[in-house]
């Protein structure tokens, strides 16, 4: 059956409002961390932001998808094994970041009263999209982590996790130094190939195991191996193309924990443990790398793409093509100027809906170059202080302020 978005007014506004309730609460907790030494991170998200919606720039790609007959409740599917193209990052991002930009604009109107109904429609249609994709990814079915009764982000069928389970090892105490160590070095290359974010990164579980442990994975995407991959690019930005290379395009690392008191995730994939230094807890390490598979050729659960063992001496050579990288890539953004680096940030941010176009086997038939309307918004954004659009200030309000009045505003009829 094809899709047709079906969303009403007040089911939109509800996800408004669990939506500004769950970014305010990340917010709080310090798990949204946009500081930075090279890129100016807040300002190029509040200029990519803005594109996404002022230009009608991620309408116009999702319903292009659509169009072409693609099922948001088919992509859920098709990410649930490791190192998905996409993942709970990803559609937590689809929603936050466009309604940051629609905050935005709308705050620059006036109010949401004064918002186009086309825009409205817009907005309806999208979020309608974004409530059908963690539903269908995620085993709980929930929308948001918050939903859940443990915070957790469990993803996988079982039979995927009894079939890693046989490939995992214990490691000596040499190599869990070693495992530390590598996933430290490949965490700051990602942050800085990713301009600065965490995009790229993305862990999942805990998955209960009948021995009373708990299996986590952290996956890592888009190393440059110099080999094309399937957005018909050969790195999903130019400047990850370094003279060093990886040995393998993508790692997940999978590992045990025993003696755990609690384990939570939040919607951005990022693990919190208790106690969080996790040396002394590791019981068995797995590793594995997952062939690159065109989201469009891929069928749940029986073409999802190969998995790969990964020897512990591979892994030791994807940490030092890391290391490698990122000597290389400071090199290259010391002599980039403002305008470059944050052309190049907003570019992450708004063109991360290439890979959702993959599903619709889209991805090779749009222009991905940032828009000459974007750039003429680097003045205004560059002055505002800290480089932040006033808009975000809504997200310090009082509670009953923001429970009448959500920060990613009502849609008004």
């Amino acid at each position: 059956m094809v899709w047709k978005s079906n969303i009403t007014t007040d089911e939109a506004n509800k996800i408004i409002q669990l939506m500004s309730n769950n970014v305010h609460r990340a917010l709080m907790a310090g798990r949204l961390e946009v500081g930075s030494e090279i890129f100016p991170v807040s300002t190029y998200i509040c200029v990519a932001c803005h594109q996404l919606y002022d230009q009608n720039f991620q309408y116009n790609i999702v319903k292009d998808m659509v169009d072409h007959g693609c099922d948001p409740r088919e992509i859920g599917p098709k990410c649930k094994t490791i190192i998905g193209a996409l993942n709970g990052l990803a559609f937590q991002s689809f929603a936050m970041l466009y309604l940051h930009g629609r905050g935005q604009c709308i705050y620059d109107m006036g109010g949401p009263e004064k918002e186009p109904e086309e825009k409205k429609e817009q907005t309806k249609f999208l979020l309608d999209f974004f409530r059908n994709l963690n539903p269908y990814y995620r085993n709980d079915k929930k929308l948001l982590v918050d939903q859940s009764e443990d915070n957790n982000m469990r993803i996988l069928d079982n039979s995927l996790i009894e079939k890693l389970r046989g490939d995992m090892f214990k490691p000596t105490k040499e190599q869990i130094k070693k495992f530390k160590r590598t996933v430290a070095t490949m965490t700051n290359w990602n942050f800085l190939d990713k301009c600065e974010c965490r995009a790229g990164i993305f862990e999942h579980g805990p998955y209960k195991l009948d021995t009373g442990e708990y299996l986590l994975f952290k996956e890592f995407m888009f190393f440059y191996t110099g080999d094309e991959i399937y957005a018909g690019r050969k790195a999903p930005f130019e400047h990850s193309e370094t003279e060093t290379k990886s040995p393998i395009p993508n790692l997940a690392i999978g590992y045990t924990l025993k003696n755990m008191k609690t384990i939570e995730f939040n919607d951005w994939g990022t693990m919190f443990a208790d106690p969080p230094e996790l040396s002394s807890k590791i019981t068995s390490i797995g590793l594995w790398h997952r062939e690159l598979l065109r989201p469009i050729e891929q069928k749940y659960p029986e073409k999802m793409g190969e998995v790969y063992n990964v020897e512990f001496s591979t892994f030791e050579q994807v940490g030092k093509y890391t290391q490698d990288a990122m000597t290389e890539l400071y090199l290259k953004f010391a002599n980039w100027d403002y305008e470059t680096l944050l052309l190049s940030g907003a570019s992450l941010y708004s063109n991360f809906l290439a890979i959702f176009t993959a599903f619709a086997g889209r991805e090779l038939d749009y222009n991905w170059e940032i828009p000459e309307k974007t750039k003429n918004y680097i003045p205004r954004f560059k002055n505002f202080p800290m480089g932040v659009h006033p808009w975000f200030g809504r997200f310090s309000r009082r509670k009953k302020q923001r429970k009448v009045d959500p920060t990613y505003y009502y849609i008004v009829e």
